[in-house]
This record gives structure tokens, sequence and C-alpha cells, in this order.
């Protein structure tokens, strides 16, 4: 046969989508890759191709087709297995054989993975990662459209404990969530699990768990209960009617009205088929880092990320390690675990490095009037190590000192320190516990 010949076979054969889509299919399945070699071989019914990495390839055929049956009919079919593109089909008669040589450029480089799926890493780490941070603000933090105008309103008290009801019950009002995605609590439920793998592990816990259909039995993937936050159907409620907080019997649980707590401090309720919404304060959680693959696998991720919880001057915050793993083809988040935390470990670093300094009995250590101040100057993530400065105040709430200071992270202990005072001390104003050490030397009350 002749080129020409040769041409007019494969003119024939050009127009049947069908067919190049069923060869197309099979060949796919016939995939084989060998790696860990700077050049592979493929060997295909006598055709032998060779690709080198970073190269153009180019494909040398000299095979024989063969005849395949069924839906394709008396058509012989030599297909390049690992491209993605079809470069030669090719029809024969069913007892014609091809012999020429046909040499044809191929552009498409290999697949990172051809032997199954080519998943890019960075973008499943990123959509996994966004969608859960999104959908724990809208569990946790209400963060969804509502109406403001459209509300309901119930006053809760305990019966049996009049000074907490003065303190902290009372007017808990709900607007009406306007989000055209969430219509009762289970739906929160279900949009918040839609990334979360069906077997979820945590940190400390030996026995992974399996992700619970229903809400109410539900748990958040930082091991906090979804009744935290939704509160359930309080349609038995009137509006704007008192109610009572108070358990009968502490011991029984049968006795616990979970609908009444919902009220008092959940986030989300049902009332009369229409979800409703206790407004918070414009807090979410964002990160402060983009995504980072620590390792990966064909059906497992570990991606790091820094997150803040909305306290001031966070440049890093707390690190969560996302572990992904591939399931029924999908990538689903099986658990989070919580890595560095460079300004709270910072924080208690100075705070311990101060306490045992009598020259700053007068200064306020706790942890967050450290951490609200504090600026990160350095943070070497690989060997765990800080700089961090910061202004801290007095008892009486004046700056006091100037501090700078270079941190262990793994033993959380200052290393160095330069701290410069800003105002005079006579050594008679103490914090609290410096007062209470002096007046209990041997730690009893």
């Amino acid at each position: 046969m002749n080129m020409n010949d040769y041409k007019k076979v494969t003119d024939r054969l050009e127009p049947d989508e069908r067919c190049r889509k069923e060869v197309l299919d099979m060949s796919k399945r016939e995939n084989r890759i060998k790696q860990n070699t700077n050049e592979f071989e493929e060997k295909v019914s006598g055709v032998e191709v060779r690709r080198g990495n970073g190269a153009l390839r180019f494909v040398g055929i000299a095979a024989a087709f063969a005849l395949i049956a069924g839906g394709i009919g008396t058509t012989g079919v030599l297909l390049h297995k690992n491209s993605r593109n079809v470069s030669q089909l090719t029809e024969a008669g069913e007892e014609e054989t091809v012999t020429e040589e046909l040499t044809e450029e191929v552009t498409e480089e290999a697949t990172e993975s051809e032997a199954g799926e080519d998943y890019d890493y960075e973008a499943i780490a990123i959509e996994n990662t966004d969608g859960y941070l999104e959908r724990t603000n809208i569990l946790v933090y209400g963060d969804v459209e509502y109406d403001a105008n459209d509300t309901i309103t119930f006053y809760t008290y305990d019966s049996s404990d009049a000074e907490w009801s003065e303190k902290y019950g009372g007017e808990r009002t709900f607007c009406k969530v306007t989000d055209e995605r969430f219509n009762s609590c289970q739906d929160i439920y279900d949009y918040y699990k839609e990334l979360i793998a069906d077997t979820i592990e945590f940190e400390g816990y030996s026995e992974p768990l399996i992700m619970a259909s229903d809400y109410k039995d539900g748990v958040t993937l930082d091991g906090a209960g979804v009744v935290s936050y939704l509160g359930g159907d309080a349609s038995g409620f009137e509006n704007g009617s008192k109610v009572d907080l108070y358990i009968p019997d502490p011991e029984d649980d049968s006795t616990v009205d979970y609908t009444a707590h919902g009220i008092n401090g959940g986030v989300y309720i049902d009332y009369n088929g229409e979800l409703y919404l206790r407004p918070h304060d414009d807090w979410v959680e964002h990160y402060t880092s983009e995504p980072v693959i620590v390792e990966n696998s064909e059906d497992r991720i570990v991606v790091s990320r820094y997150i803040d919880y909305n306290m001031q001057n966070e440049q890093y915050g707390t690190q969560k390690l996302f572990t992904l793993v591939l399931q029924n083809g999908e990538w689903k988040i099986q658990s989070i675990g919580t890595g560095m935390q460079p300004e709270y470990l910072s924080s208690i670093a100075i705070q311990c490095y101060l306490e045992d300094r009598a020259e700053y009995n007068d200064i306020n250590i706790d942890c967050g009037d450290i951490m609200a101040p504090l600026e990160m100057l350095e943070y070497d993530e690989e060997n765990k190590t800080s700089r961090v400065h910061a202004v801290l105040h007095d008892v009486n709430g004046v700056d006091a000192i100037d501090v700078t200071a270079d941190i262990d992270l793994n033993s959380v202990k200052v290393t160095s320190a330069d701290i410069t005072r800003l105002n005079e001390y006579d050594g008679t104003l103490k914090r609290p516990s410096v007062i209470w050490a002096e007046e209990h030397p041997d730690g009893k009350e």
C-alpha cells in the first residue's frame, strides 16, 4: 500500500467520530507507564515509542493494524496511547495490513501521572482549604445573608439560678436567613460536610469516627458538637416567650431541653419551617498564607496553611495541617491537625521570662495582653525560631517596657532579650499574681 492509498483509508475514517471516541477510550484503558527513569519506552503491538524528558517527541509507527470487531466493525486502528490527542486513525480492509512507516510530531507533554488520573495537587489544596474555611465561617460565625427586619425574640433564664439569669440570661433575637442555599439547620450541616470524608479523624483520638448524616449527631473537624451552633427546631416556643434553661436532673440526659439551650447559645434555629440566625460580631476566620503541600501521594495529600482567629496583629496565627484523602474519585478532608503557633508560643515564652524577674513585677503578663501588641519581626518555620517586638503595659495600663526578643519555639524559651524601661519603677506596684505569691509562700490558700 503506498502513501496515497493510506491517505484514502484515513480520510474515510475521520468523519466517524463515534468510532474515534471508542478507539480513544479503549486505548486509554490499556495505557501503562514506566516511571523513575530519564527516558521510558512503550511497546504497542510491535510499535516501539521512545520519549525523552523536556523535548518534543516523535512517534515512529511501523506496525500492522488488527481487525476490531463489535461496535467498531472491521476497523484496524493504531493509536498513540499516551497522548490526549489522537495523532492518526487508520482503517484497513478485513485482510489488509498497513506496513508503511508514519512519523508524526507530538507536542503534548506526558502527564504527571500517566497511569490513572493526573491531579493538580495545588488546585486541590486551594479548593478544599478555601471551601472548608467558607463553610466554617457559615456554621460557626453565621456568615450568611439575613433580613435584620424579619426577627423573632426569646428571653432565656434559669429558674434554679437567679444570679446566672441576671448576668447571662435575657433577650435572644434571631433574624430570618435569606441565603437561598439554606432553609434549615440540616442544610447548614449538609453544606459544611460536603468536603468532609465519610470517616474522619481527630487529634488525640486513636479511633476514627464516621461522619453522621444528622446534624444532631454531627461534629466539626475540631471536635465540637454541631449542636453548639445549630440550635434545632424552636417552633414549640412562642415568639416573645420566656425560655427556662433549668435541667431537673443533670445526670439524666432525658431531662435536658437541647432546643432551649440552642435558643440561648446557638447560631441558628429552625422556626415554623424557616431558618433564623442570631447575628454575631463581624468575626470570621481568614488565612494568612497560601497552601503549602507538605506531602502527597496517589490518594493522600497533607496541606499546611496558617489561619488567623481574629487576634490583633497576627501575621501568621495558627498552622493547620489538612489531611486530604481520595474518596470515590473526589478529594475530601479527613482530619485537621494543629502545627506551629508562632505568635502564641512567643507570647508564652515572654510571659515565662518576665515572670521570674522581680524588676518586671508590675508588668501585665497575661498571654492575651502580650499577644495583642506583639509584632513578628522574623519567623523561621524550618528552624522554629522567631524574633518579636512589643510594648507592654503595667497593671495600670501604662506603657512600661519595650521588648525585643529572640525565641526558640521548640522549647518555648527566650534565648535573648533587649528590654528598655519606658517609666520608672519603684517596686511597689505589683500584679495580683505577685501579691498572691508573696502572701502564700507555701503555695496554699
